[in-house]
Formats: C-alpha cells, sequence, structure tokens
C-alpha cells in the first residue's frame, strides 16, 4: 500500500542545536493525523522539512510515494503555511487566481473553494483589510483549491472565533470522510481530540507517537437551575460501581466526567432535584496526555 507520508531517519539543526533528532513517521491514506508539542519543539520545521522548504541534514521524506523533492507531488498535495506567504495589497481573489494559475488548475476551482470555505464576503477586500481570522481562512482556501489527496496544516484554527473553529473542524471531517489524508499541528487539544486520537507528539527532538484514545474521557456539561444543591446531590454517585465521576461549577454550568454507562445514572440523579437547561459533551484526552509529558508549564 502507498504512504500518504513516508519519513524515515529525518534529522535537523540550526547551529548546534538539533531540532529534529533522526524521527520516523508513517500515514497511511485517509488518516487524520495531529503534529502536538510546545512552541519551539520542531513542529513547524518537521512541516517545512517534508514540505522540502528547507533543507534537512539527513535523512528521507516521500510524499504520495515520490521523493519530496518531485514537484509533480503538489498535484495531489497541498501545504497551508502561515500567512507570512500572504501579500497585503491583493485581494484574496488575487491570491486564490494565482494559484489557481501556477498549478493550471481549472477557474471554477477558485469558486468551489470560496463557496466550500464561506469567504464569499470579504474575498474582494485587500488582504491588509483582513483579520487574523480572515487570513487563516484565506490560507486554508488556497490549499484545498486543488482537491489534495494529502493536506498538510500549519495550526489551522489559529486566530479563528468558535464558529469558524466549528466550520474549519466539520470541513476536515468532511474531507478525511471523502478519502483525504490530513497532518495538522495544533496547540488546540479540544480540537485535536475532537477530531483525532492518532497523535504524534514532539519532545526533546523525537516523535512519541500514540492512540490517544486510551487516554480520552468524556466530559459532559449540564446547565441546572441550582448548580450548587445539584452538584451535592452528584457527590453521593462519585464512588458508585462502574462509574468514575466528578463535578464541579465552571462558568454556571456543572463539569461531569463518567464513563459513557454511567451517563443514565446521572441524568437520573439531577432530574431528581433539577432541571437540565442545556448539555454538552466534550471529550477529554490530549491535554490529559499533553500535561504529562511536558508538565504543566
Amino acid at each position: 500500500m502507498m504512504l500518504a507520508l513516508s519519513v524515515k531517519d529525518l534529522s535537523k539543526s540550526y547551529g548546534k542545536h538539533k531540532v529534529l533528532d533522526n524521527v520516523s513517521l508513517e500515514i497511511k491514506p485517509g488518516e487524520l493525523v495531529a503534529l502536538v508539542g510546545p512552541n519551539g519543539s520542531g513542529k513547524t520545521t518537521f512541516l517545512n522539512a517534508i514540505a522540502n522548504v528547507i533543507n534537512i541534514d539527513s535523512g528521507t521524506v516521500e510524499i504520495l510515494g515520490k521523493p519530496n523533492t518531485d514537484v509533480s507531488i503538489y498535484h495531489k498535495y497541498s501545504y497551508m503555511i502561515d500567512n507570512t506567504v500572504l501579500y497585503g495589497y491583493l485581494t484574496g481573489l488575487d491570491h486564490l487566481k494565482f494559484v489557481c494559475e501556477t498549478r493550471k488548475l481549472k477557474k471554477d476551482a477558485v469558486r468551489k473553494a470560496v463557496e466550500t470555505i464561506g469567504i464569499k464576503e470579504f474575498i474582494t477586500k485587500k488582504v491588509k483589510e483582513y483579520s487574523l481570522g480572515m487570513k487563516q481562512q484565506l490560507l486554508l482556501a488556497m490549499a484545498i483549491l486543488n482537491e489534495p489527496e494529502f493536506l498538510v496544516l500549519d495550526e489551522p484554527f489559529n486566530g479563528l472565533d468558535p464558529t469558524t473553529i466549528i466550520k474549519v473542524r466539520k470541513l476536515l471531517m468532511e474531507l478525511r470522510e471523502k478519502g483525504t489524508t490530513v497532518f495538522l499541528s495544533s496547540h488546540n487539544l479540544a480540537e485535536v481530540d475532537q477530531m483525532t486520537s492518532h497523535i504524534v507528539f514532539v519532545k526533546d527532538g523525537k516523535f512519541i507517537e500514540e492512540d490517544i484514545s486510551k487516554y480520552q474521557e468524556d466530559v459532559y456539561y449540564f446547565q441546572v437551575k441550582n448548580p450548587e444543591s445539584t452538584i451535592e446531590h452528584l457527590q453521593a454517585l462519585a464512588h458508585a460501581d462502574g462509574n468514575s465521576i466528578y463535578s464541579n461549577k465552571n462558568n454556571g454550568e456543572i463539569a461531569v466526567k463518567t464513563k459513557e454507562v454511567g451517563l443514565n445514572q446521572v441524568l437520573e440523579r439531577i432530574h431528581q432535584v433539577d432541571e437540565i437547561l442545556s448539555m454538552r459533551k466534550e471529550i477529554v484526552g490530549a491535554e490529559k496526555r499533553y500535561v504529562f509529558l511536558y508538565g504543566e508549564k
């Protein structure tokens, strides 16, 4: 089977500082993989290295079965870099048309990308008038112009408001469902948990590749009329068999961590004493593992 990405024994140093130390990684077609680590850990360096934007000290990189030095890979591969590649005096539409022409794509590709990302209202404005979030959306539109088989994204959620974050997350999940391989770096661990359990942590120049699902837990947030008394009522379930529950008041909500099998017990217990006004669910796992690997600082 041809891999979307095959990296073997890659090393990269800046002066005496070795940023990446003999790292290897394989990503299969259709996977969504997250690259996670603190600032300065080497995430962007690795993404630039596999894109052949920077020279590496040693190692090999293949994208979609071809060396990353083969420019033909860019027909099926796309890399969303940061907004330093944008020109303030050009419009968003200018950028999209330029990418379309250099990649020799159909003109209809611009319309599709604009509609998919939802940036029609500001696409004709000059980029110097864009907010950070608008720039991020333009970069994403540029990255999907060629309908890539392998899409690499460097901090795609940077500067986005909650509504746009949800929209981008749904888009990436839809692309994956259609067969696109997605590899992204992100500091937004909550979004990482929503999208994938396949995480590559970068620490001390090495990769720690994990299936984060074994650390993931479900957290339910409830808005109720009387949170204080309801919290006290829930404490009785904290040590119940088959449950792993804690609860606390947070921004007017009660947070309850429980196994799926214990959710009905929680709901029943709340209904005994209070009324549920709203309920939402989050998956927590990446942050828990991150703190273990790097510490809270």
